[in-house]
């Protein structure tokens, strides 16, 4: 795993790419067809492998974990970009007349926009409101509020932090179960499930744990490579898609989502594979490379088609809602995120 640490996997990249052109595509009036909802578990679920991967590496180089540094590159990381991307959702708001709150706006820089969503609700009806899609960002930064220090009181004892990742997964799952067959669906606000953090984390925590097996197991990579783990992998991601149960999808949907991306992640990532081959490609690295910006423009040109092109028919509006997605994110991330980033080196460096 050594080299997996010194290197940039490109297919990870692809990867990435696949999981936010499931949210726009999905997003772009095809929810029906395309699970844009597996988009952001698979994006969870690489966030968690990869943060887990680099603090490995650095703790085998350095002994340690400088939980500051983490901290720095995560703020150059995300918010230049967020920052942006909220003042262009403002004016957007103000040109539709949204009355937006100062609550709403602090969901977002202060990362609880997925229960304020739930629980309260954007501003915005004719116009979608661009500022619930920071919905994801918060419980990614729930998440990484802890487990810097989780990973320095574990890493060094490999059986511990097993044994709390499982009890974790195992409780989610059960906490998914009693709100779904306990409380009920009908009694629970709506995304309630699908967009909390204590309901979601579990994806990222299955993305840390199979980061954490392939670094310190050694029949990891060569178990999760086997044939039949692929195929298991495959059926059990189908299974979760075609099983249309609202109860089944709230509840069991995301632990056998996380388990099936572990058995395909070899093929998908790690291995030479004729998936790996593709995802590898430039087209799907580029994608990749700028999937934040994508992600958070995107949602922001839907709502400006529905709000001031409502009449345009799908075979107008499908390729405009790419084209200019793909053009804000390819700006945001050559002259916001890429500059930001560098400077965000030199503080953490």
């Amino acid at each position: 795993m050594s080299s997996l640490h010194q290197q940039r996997l490109l297919a990870l990249d692809g990867l990435r790419a696949v999981s936010i052109l499931l949210v726009l595509v999905s997003h772009a009036w095809l929810g029906h067809i395309v699970p844009g909802g597996l988009g952001v578990t698979i994006f969870f679920f690489i966030s968690g492998f990869i943060i887990t991967r680099l603090m490995i590496s650095e703790w085998d180089k350095t002994g340690t974990i400088s939980i500051k540094k983490f901290y720095i590159r995560r703020f150059f990381r995300l918010m230049p970009a967020l920052i942006v991307f909220v003042v262009l959702s403002l004016i957007t708001m103000q040109l539709a007349h949204v009355n937006w709150t100062w609550t709403e706006l602090s969901s977002v820089f202060f990362y609880f926009a997925n229960y304020f969503g739930i629980f309260i609700g954007f501003s915005g009806e004719v116009l979608p409101p661009p500022l619930s899609i920071t919905w994801s960002l918060a419980v990614e930064e729930h998440f990484y509020m802890i487990f810097p220090v989780f990973f320095l009181a574990v890493i060094a004892v490999p059986k511990r932090f097993y044994r709390i990742a499982i009890c974790l997964l195992i409780g989610v799952l059960l906490w998914r179960i009693y709100l779904v067959y306990g409380v009920g669906l009908d009694n629970l606000p709506h995304y309630r499930i699908y967009k909390a953090t204590d309901t979601r984390a579990d994806s990222i925590v299955y993305g840390t744990c199979f980061a954490f097996l392939l670094a310190r197991t050694e029949w990891a990579l060569e178990f999760f490579s086997q044939k039949k783990v692929i195929l298991a992998g495959a059926m059990l991601m189908l299974f979760s898609l075609l099983f249309r149960d609202e109860n089944f999808r709230e509840s069991f949907r995301y632990s056998i989502q996380g388990i099936a991306l572990m058995c395909l992640f070899p093929a998908l990532v790690l291995n030479t594979t004729i998936a790996s081959r593709i995802l590898s490609t430039p087209v799907f690295v580029y994608i990749g490379r700028v999937s934040y910006s994508l992600y958070l423009y995107h949602w922001l040109v839907f709502g400006i088609i529905t709000m001031w092109l409502p009449n345009l028919s799908f075979a107008v509006k499908f390729p405009l809602m790419i084209v200019l997605s793909f053009i804000l994110a390819d700006l945001s991330c050559r002259w916001v995120e890429t500059p930001f980033l560098r400077l965000g080196r030199r503080f953490a460096h």
